[in-house]
């Protein structure tokens, strides 16, 4: 595995990128490598419903958050709402904010679908499905990424293998627009179980007129449009700004997070 791949893990996500987390590589014209990134999709387009039930997850959870009406620059603390596009609200966390405890709080409270997705370090993508609170598929294209024990690896890779038709049921698209997204993957050259020396071959897109190959963990983006939401063009065009009081990094839940 590349080496510093598993200096934090996905829960903590003690380091720290030198890219803006929340701009995908062809807007920011640089190589995808170090970003951090959590965003999340909710089947809704009342963004006040949205805010508060993302208030409303750091209250229960006794920690401050407020939403801010003037100007001045996003922090990394920031948590940004933007306008709905496609019947879908994008919420941008934090890239260290480990979500799927707050989105469970939020989907649960709203009664509404959810798609949320992490990049790790630049270097895979996981995402989770949900309704009404209730996580109904979790897939990641690297679930080796923090191990080499057989029994874990397989036990990882069985939890986030994707299960291409129960997302597409429950988003209402074709399981072919679905399927060719939620492919494991392995980046590395080396030998083969029996010694021999293999490339890894090059995996392409999932569809011609993709933006991203399924070897880039920004390939969700394309994902993302085949389900309906959208990942914001101008990441500064958000609509609802609210931060979180600092320091809020192993002090809230994070759910069933492993990946």
């Amino acid at each position: 595995m590349p080496a510093g791949r598993r200096d934090a893990s996905p829960v903590t996500g003690a380091a720290h990128s030198t890219l803006c987390p929340r701009v995908r590589p062809s807007e920011a014209n640089v190589v995808d490598m170090g970003e951090f990134v959590t965003v999340s999709a909710f089947r809704t387009q009342d963004t006040e419903a949205v805010r508060d039930a993302v208030i409303g997850f750091f209250s229960a959870h006794s920690w401050p958050a407020e939403p801010l009406h003037s100007a001045g620059p996003v922090t990394e603390d920031d948590v940004l709402i933007y306008p709905p596009v496609n019947g879908w609200t994008v919420v941008m966390w934090s890239g260290y904010f480990t979500e799927l405890a707050a989105v469970e709080y939020i989907s649960r409270q709203l009664g509404i679908v959810t798609s949320t997705v992490r990049i790790h370090d630049g270097d895979y993508w996981s995402h989770a499905l949900l309704r009404d609170g209730v996580v109904l598929d979790r897939f990641a294209t690297m679930p080796d990424y923090f191990t080499d024990d057989p029994d874990e690896i397989a036990r990882l890779r069985a939890k986030y293998a994707g299960q291409p038709a129960v997302v597409a049921e429950a988003i209402g698209r074709p399981v072919e627009q679905v399927a060719p997204y939620l492919v494991q993957v392995n980046l590395e050259d080396g030998e083969d179980e029996d010694g021999y020396y293999v490339d890894e071959p090059e995996l392409g897109k999932a569809f011609p007129d993709d933006e991203f190959e399924l070897d880039s963990p920004w390939v969700f983006v394309d994902f993302w449009k085949r389900l309906g939401p959208r990942y914001p063009e101008d990441p500064s065009a958000y609509l609802v700004r609210i931060r979180p009081a600092s320091g809020w990094s192993n002090k809230l839940p994070t759910g069933d997070a492993e990946l």
